[in-house]
């Protein structure tokens, strides 16, 4: 074990103490499903999900996604095409610890993290791998592009299943990993309409809780393909209908998320049904299919929703906020 005050500097390291950090070994002892306890702190989640997802969901959508801290620059420019380059090679050899170990080579990801106990070295690259794992091909998901919602300036991102999932099957390698937040907390972190993306309400628990990680980008849907299942310190992700290669993963947000009966919902089922945000384009009500094949819209009956009921009795529920970015 190396010096404890290699770690506990809060200062940036020069090249030579670099070398101290043990990167081989955290690079060669990582295991591709990471373990679902954790012991990060709300802050230390926000640095490590930021840092993160910059490093491998920005490298390959080619745009910046949700952060905690939007405005602070993680990468510098030579780094930012690095990052590319080793997701590009990890997308061709699925190697996961080549990647973490380009990643933790790199002079700014060591000034974030040296500061740190070595524990939280190891988180970090756990989470790390927890996004590396939207591009594996054996999770059976991966993220793409999404432009559908104008809160995000139709500019946000999506999960999507690549095989075949059942009913009752959970996406192991897919979670959101929670972090529960005080009163205090909660003033310090979060910045109203900034930050508080991704904030959700134990029901159990009584109290509110960050959650970040992968599931974070699973957007709402108001009758979803999976719904969140408690798991510790991370929701896992549960499917509550069959999909396809293609198919996305939703989950239920809640029946007010988007204002009264979600009348400023988005989702793929509130435009097909003409509800929400598209109930305004309803030409008539009661208005069927003609004989003469003219397409027309008519009111959703209530049992096309009968799957939003098995989302909405989740452990968790992604709490109401007047405003909030939705980049998921």
């Amino acid at each position: 074990m190396k010096s404890s005050n290699v770690y506990n500097r809060r200062i940036l390291l020069d090249v030579e103490d670099y070398q101290q950090m043990p990167i081989e070994d955290l690079a060669t002892s990582l295991k591709d499903l990471p373990p679902y306890y954790h012991t990060m702190s709300p802050a230390e989640i926000s640095l490590f999900d930021d840092l993160a997802t910059t490093l491998v969901v920005d490298a390959v959508l080619d745009f910046q996604t949700h952060k905690m801290f939007p405005k602070k620059r993680y990468l510098k420019h030579d780094e930012r095409t690095i990052a590319r380059g080793v997701m590009r090679r990890f997308a061709e050899n699925q190697n996961f610890s080549h990647a973490v170990r380009c990643f933790l080579q790199m002079r700014s990801v060591r000034g974030h993290i040296a500061p740190l106990l070595p524990n939280k070295h190891i988180e970090f690259r756990d989470h790390l791998v927890r996004f590396l794992n939207m591009f594996c091909g054996k999770s059976g998901f991966t993220i793409e592009k999404c432009n559908r919602y104008s809160s995000e300036n139709n500019a946000g991102a999506k999960l999507v299943s690549t095989r075949s999932w059942n009913r009752g099957d959970k996406i192991d390698r897919l979670c959101g990993v929670v972090c529960a937040l005080d009163a205090d907390e909660e003033a310090q972190t979060l910045i109203h309409g900034i930050n508080d993306f991704s904030v959700m309400y134990s029901t159990r628990k009584k109290c509110a809780q960050l959650w970040l990680g992968p599931g974070a980008y699973i957007n709402h849907d108001c009758r979803p393909t999976c719904e969140f299942v408690s798991h510790g310190c991370t929701a896992q992700i549960k499917v509550v209908r069959d999909m396809e290669p293609g198919d996305e993963i939703t989950c239920f947000y809640g029946d007010e998320f988007f204002g009264d009966n979600n009348e400023r919902c988005e989702c793929v089922t509130c435009e097909k049904m003409s509800r929400g945000a598209f109930a305004s384009k309803i030409s008539s009500p009661s208005e069927e299919s003609s004989d003469d094949g003219q397409r027309s819209l008519k009111r959703p009956n209530s049992e096309d929703l009968d799957d939003v009921a098995t989302a909405a009795a989740s452990k968790y529920a992604l709490r109401e906020m007047k405003r909030r970015v939705f980049t998921v």
